[in-house]
């Protein structure tokens, strides 16, 4: 890392997107952020607004001749812009083929127009579809995705592949679990606090609360792209690395959680016992030995995670409210 100095983030008032800008400001890179506000919110950065190091550029990444021009003495791409909303998808099925393929397309061509040699994506264990209701590593398939939003995702991935082969770039792909942290958009944790400052007698869970899932921290997520970038050099190829934490947490035991952490009793949990939405992807059991092997592990395991999530989340809505 310590010989990047420009880095083009997309997507970097969302969440992920937010903490990993606040990260290579404090390296004190020079960050140019890429983002249409369609899901982001600037707010996370009036702390570092100001500083002369961050250049934030309203813009989408469907306008391939504003990619083009950002992309100019950039030392590397951190791509994070695309549809968050996965139940979005169902109802506006080009969202996903615009942003992920059309959109993708266009940073990497910029990218080989200004021979900028590095991207990293951050993808999604629901590629896997199915397939993660077992333990699934970055060689299994083959991946039939659930949702426009996995579908998505796949398609990015095979398009930063074939231009690291074709026009020798490097591309580390990341397919992450769940992440946590008080800037979530929505989520079961966000969704379960709402629902119960609402209704503190019952709570309504989609699905049958056995959806497991694998969830690690921001700031875990963050320090493990950053080691393994620094660990494992990509290049003139497209490498996938699953991020997470082993193993998998309930659905229903984060409901329970939640309901202690407010310092509730007698809330009755009501079961729909059917799909929780179109698209959704009931277990994501990710194996994560590949990173493991490399020496990084989240600092929390996946309930540590939960718990923490909870915590800030909920005093991020006291806060706001």
């Amino acid at each position: 890392m310590k010989n990047i100095k420009r880095i083009l983030i997309t997507g970097g008032t969302g969440f992920i997107g937010s903490h990993l800008v606040e990260t290579f400001i404090d390296k004190g890179f020079y960050v140019t952020i890429l983002d249409n506000l369609s899901s982001g919110n600037r707010k996370w950065l009036e702390q570092i607004e100001n500083v002369s190091n961050l250049n934030f550029v309203l813009g989408d990444i469907l306008d391939y001749d504003l990619v083009n021009k950002i992309m100019v003495n950039q030392d590397e791409v951190w791509h994070l812009a695309g549809n968050a909303d996965i139940p979005l998808g169902v109802n506006n099925t080009q969202i996903d083929l615009e942003t992920a393929v059309t959109g993708t397309r266009n940073v990497l061509e910029a990218m080989v127009k200004n021979n900028v040699k590095t991207i990293i994506f951050t993808s999604s264990g629901s590629v896997y579809g199915n397939l993660a209701a077992n333990l699934v590593s970055e060689t299994s398939g083959p991946l039939y995705p659930l949702s426009m939003y996995a579908a998505g995702k796949i398609s990015a991935e095979a398009f930063i592949s074939s231009y690291c082969h074709l026009f020798g770039l490097n591309g580390y792909i990341f397919r992450f679990g769940n992440v946590l942290g008080s800037r979530m958009p929505r989520g079961a944790i966000r969704d379960f606090l709402i629902r119960l400052s609402q209704d503190n007698s019952k709570l309504t869970i989609l699905g049958d609360g056995k959806q497991a899932k694998s969830y690690f921290l921001v700031e875990d997520c963050i320090e493990g792209m950053l080691y393994i970038k620094s660990h494992v050099f990509c290049e003139k190829r497209a490498e996938i690395f699953n991020l997470g934490n082993p193993g998998t947490t309930f659905i229903f035991e984060i409901a329970k959680n939640v309901i202690t952490t407010m310092g509730l009793s007698g809330v009755k949990l009501d079961y729909t016992n059917s799909e929780a939405w179109p698209g959704d992807q009931p277990v994501v059991n990710l194996d994560v030995s590949k990173v493991a092997r490399l020496g990084w592990k989240p600092k929390r395991n996946s309930i540590e995670a939960v718990n923490e999530g909870i915590l800030r989340m909920y005093k991020f809505l006291k806060d706001f409210n």
